[in-house]
């Protein structure tokens, strides 16, 4: 057991006494309670909280996002893949043009139109479509008249039967059918012979043919070479029918001829008549009468 020792003279140091002059701070603290070669710390009063530094600092509870972490507003839709709206005009286009026959039109639209509705999104393909079909209907429903004419064309007994019937038509509309010494009556235009007919020469009549020929010539001969032949013609059959000279008689003549436009139709055909001046009827057949 070591002696005992007593305390240091002087008590416990007072840790707020100021040092004494000279005296040498204990180890490892430095004056005014701040660490060894490090700057003094800020004085600060029991029971106050030390003031927190920038990098302790928090954004107010419930502040505001910032812009990168603000949403779009709730239905909004995006610029980029929107429709554009309203009917695609080619194909409206299409369907007018089918309705209307313009086949090939119609096709080449209702085309146009299946194409732009599918890249742009815009309706109207129902009608596109449509276009198309009509269109193709259109063009087969021409290539089989044109096939069908062309076969009738070809067809002999369908030309002959077409140059018979357009012959009758004619003969009908010119006066054709009548003959030498047909009695008929005269219609108001006397150049219009349509719907005429012989009817009997015993019983009264507004004319009775005198003479009847036909041209030759391949070629149109000219208006006033066909008028001289008609009037030579006509005043030799009427002295010849009648059996006096036309200045000699009572009666009156009438002629018709063919003209360019005519001619090109296949018209040929002389006529001569005669009548009664004053456009009287005739009472009987003016056959060798002498009048």
């Amino acid at each position: 057991m070591s002696a005992p020792t007593s305390p240091p003279s002087g008590g416990t140091p007072d840790p707020y006494a100021t040092p004494e002059a000279g005296a040498t701070p204990p180890t490892g603290t430095a004056p005014n309670g701040t660490a060894p070669n490090g700057p003094p710390a800020p004085y600060t009063a029991p029971g106050t909280p030390s003031p927190a530094t920038p990098y302790d600092q928090q954004a107010p509870y419930g502040g505001r996002p910032t812009p990168y972490d603000q949403p779009a507003p709730y239905g909004a839709p995006s610029p980029y893949g929107q429709p554009a709206p309203g009917t695609d005009g080619f194909s409206i286009a299409a369907l007018i043009t089918g309705i209307l026959g313009i086949s090939p039109v119609a096709l080449g639209l209702g085309i146009a139109g299946m194409r732009r509705t599918r890249r742009t999104g815009q309706s109207g393909r129902g009608m596109a479509i449509t276009g198309v079909v009509l269109g193709a209907l259109g063009i087969l429903g021409w290539l089989l008249v044109v096939g069908l004419l062309a076969l009738l064309a070809t067809n002999d007994e369908v030309q002959e039967g077409f140059s018979q019937g357009f012959e009758e038509s004619y003969a009908d509309r010119t006066g054709a059918n009548l003959d030498l010494g047909d009695c008929f009556e005269l219609p108001d235009d006397a150049t219009d012979l349509t719907g005429i007919v012989a009817t009997d020469c015993a019983s009264a009549h507004g004319a009775e043919m005198v003479g009847v020929d036909e041209l030759t010539d391949a070629e149109y001969p000219g208006e006033s070479s066909v008028v001289a032949t008609t009037e030579d013609f006509c005043f030799e059959e009427f002295a010849a029918y009648v059996g006096t000279d036309y200045d000699a008689s009572s009666l009156d003549m009438m002629y018709l001829y063919p003209t360019q436009a005519s001619w090109a139709f296949g018209d040929r055909r002389l006529m001569c008549w005669a009548q009664n001046p004053d456009g009287s009827p005739l009472e009987a057949s003016v056959q060798g009468s002498g009048l």
